[in-house]
């Protein structure tokens, strides 16, 4: 059976701005501070780590979102940039790099393409 492959590249920018929207959207106690550095956790499942420039050493340095949230946070990035996503696909996220992507794999069942070539 075919399978397709899809993969999304995202920037450092588009990672940053995904991750601050979800937890804004899920409650996640954010410092009012810029993000000074953002970490792809690539040794284990592509978790997150955003660490802040705060003035205090009382406020929130650092927020971490695990592979799930981050998944969550890029497919809701999509949707407000009107990136069409598949919907019957497998997704995950994969680092490429220093990057990181979100992959779809989709099977296509037998018989879904007709063939066009005359014999």
């Amino acid at each position: 059976m075919p399978t397709e492959r899809r993969r999304i590249i995202f920037s450092d920018d588009e990672i940053v701005s995904a991750a601050l929207a979800h937890c804004r959207a899920t409650g996640v106690p954010l410092p009012d501070a810029e993000v000074e550095e953002q970490l792809i956790e690539t040794d284990s499942d592509c978790g997150l780590i955003l660490t802040f420039a705060v003035s205090s050493p009382d406020q929130i340095d650092e927020v971490r979102l695990d592979a799930d949230s981050v998944l969550t946070a890029l497919i809701s990035y999509c949707r407000m940039q009107s990136i069409p996503l598949p919907k019957a696909a497998a997704k995950r996220l994969d680092p490429l790099g220093e990057a990181l992507s979100m992959v779809f794999d989709m099977q296509r069942p037998r018989g879904s393409v007709s063939s066009t070539i005359a014999a």
